[in-house]
């Protein structure tokens, strides 16, 4: 691993390269506001789109999947590029691409206008989430990484928030095509703001974790980890990998990529194409980044199918207004958005760096909301509040540390096609889920039925994740007994 940051770079945090990682995040997350307001606009606009156009249950939940149709080969093939042309190209062209598509659903005659521009707006959509991790691998170390991807990840919760507290609004005084029209103008101001600030880094940030020293003096009066002679300091078990450095500041971070790559000094640049193939062969191969996929997807039907149902469930079977139910879902929403940078958080700082027991008790929580609706429906009361913030905490929180699990498999040569498959496999589930859950309730008059399939699906995530093996670099740090003869 090289420690070479290319010229003007400094891995210390008060440099100006390493402060414009804030800039790099904001770019990405205002990307996926956007992305994500165009994609739950359906959530809160069903009611008027459902009398507008007289549709089935199913039909609106055909809405919330169509996405899904081109969003989910575009992750692979997105993932890919990213690797390969730069996160810029791919953000200003997904955000374009949705911004035209979700604009032009404002004059859309019929409900297979509505298919077809939601499902082509998936073409763009896909471009977003591979960029967002390569982003965060290339341009945060290892300890801020979880954090970093779950602060990245409330642009899904604050488009939710937005679209939920507005576009009821919005179609009641003026016609649900302008609540369309103004998601697709801020997708074209988005695409210009990172069309003009986002910089692709042609050097990723080394990823360093506690180191446990051997004290030394340094010109600045710190302390230093030194190599003894004709020594190198090396992760157990690496082999031929050896770190490039033999000294680090005491105290800086010092945790590794995850093994199945190799990080050379241009991994993470863009077009950069040694070893590439051996990688994405490697990262296929891996049965870890398959069962998290497949996790990913039983958490999408759950979260998808119920943001897609919530409004029209709560109108229904409580007798909510549409404004009052939308309110709801904006709960759901909050909840989720702070629930993703706060797991981030206690996975990066109280949990050294592990993402499986955190992502194993959110599908736990995820199973107990579902089960609580099930059964209890509308005898819950007051406590349906509790219960819909605690789906939101669990069922729509889980993306940030799912994504960085996603990138750390990968290692960061491969950050982009990691997270664009498991996204991929994630977005099978987006499809089917919503439509699935709506047949379920015209064919049983019953929503208890669907709320309990949706326990069963985050049970079986949790089964999922259980099987999971993390990398064992999330734990590993250099000590003295770690040195290794090179």
């Amino acid at each position: 691993m090289s420690s070479d940051l290319g010229p003007g770079a400094s891995e210390a945090p008060s440099s100006g390269v390493s402060r414009y990682r804030f800039v790099i995040l904001a770019v990405v997350w205002l990307s996926y506001v956007m992305v994500f307001l165009a994609r739950l606009s359906v959530g809160p606009l069903s009611p008027y789109l459902k009398s507008s156009f007289e549709l089935s249950l199913a039909q609106v939940g055909g809405l919330m999947g169509a996405t899904a149709v081109a969003y989910a080969p575009t992750l692979i093939v997105a993932g890919w590029l990213v690797d390969r042309v730069g996160v810029r190209r791919m953000l200003v062209a997904g955000t374009f691409i949705t911004g035209i598509c979700v604009g032009a659903m404002s004059l859309a005659p019929s409900y297979a206008w509505l298919l077809a521009l939601l499902a082509i707006s998936g073409l763009g959509a896909g471009c977003i989430y591979p960029c967002a991790v390569k982003a965060v691998m290339t341009w945060f170390p290892l300890r801020e990484r979880a954090t970093a991807i779950g602060f990245n990840q409330t642009g899904v919760n604050l488009s939710g928030i937005v679209g939920a507290a507005t576009l009821p609004t919005v179609a009641e005084r003026y016609g649900w095509q302008y609540g369309f029209l103004a998601v697709g103008a801020l997708g074209l101001v988005i695409c210009l703001l990172a069309a003009v600030l986002y910089r692709d880094r042609e050097q990723p940030l080394p990823a360093l974790g506690p180191v446990a020293p051997r004290r030394g003096a340094t010109p600045a009066g710190g302390s230093q980890v030194t190599a003894p002679a004709g020594r190198s300091l090396s992760p157990p078990g690496a082999g031929a990998q050896t770190i490039a450095r033999d000294t680090w500041t005491a105290g800086s971070s010092a945790s590794f990529d995850c093994p199945l790559t190799a990080d050379g000094p241009a991994a993470g640049s863009p077009g950069s194409t040694s070893g590439s193939q051996s990688v994405t062969r490697r990262l296929l191969a891996s049965r870890d980044i398959w069962i998290l996929g497949v996790a990913g997807l039983f958490l999408g039907v759950v979260e998808f199918s119920g943001l897609a149902h919530l409004v029209v469930y709560l109108q229904e079977e409580w007798l909510y207004t549409a404004v009052a139910a939308g309110g709801l879902l904006a709960l759901c929403e909050a909840a989720g958005g702070v629930a993703k940078p706060a797991s981030g958080v206690i996975s990066d700082r109280l949990l050294g760096g592990r993402r499986r027991p955190a992502l194993l008790v959110l599908c736990a929580l995820a199973a107990a909301s579902c089960l609580a609706l099930a059964l209890a429906g509308p005898a819950l009361g007051w406590l349906l509040y509790v219960v819909l913030a605690l789906f939101g905490v669990a069922a729509v929180g889980w993306g940030g540390l799912f994504g960085t699990t996603a990138g750390e498999l990968g290692g960061r040569p491969a950050a982009g096609v990691a997270a664009g498959l498991t996204a991929a496999i994630v977005n099978v589930g987006i499809l089917f889920g919503p439509p699935v859950f709506g047949a379920i309730v015209d064919a049983t008059g019953s929503y208890g039925t669907a709320w309990l399939a949706m326990t069963v699906a985050a049970v079986a995530a949790l089964v999922c994740i259980a099987l999971v093996r993390e990398p064992s670099c999330h734990t590993m740090s250099l000590s003295p007994e770690s040195l290794s003869e090179t």
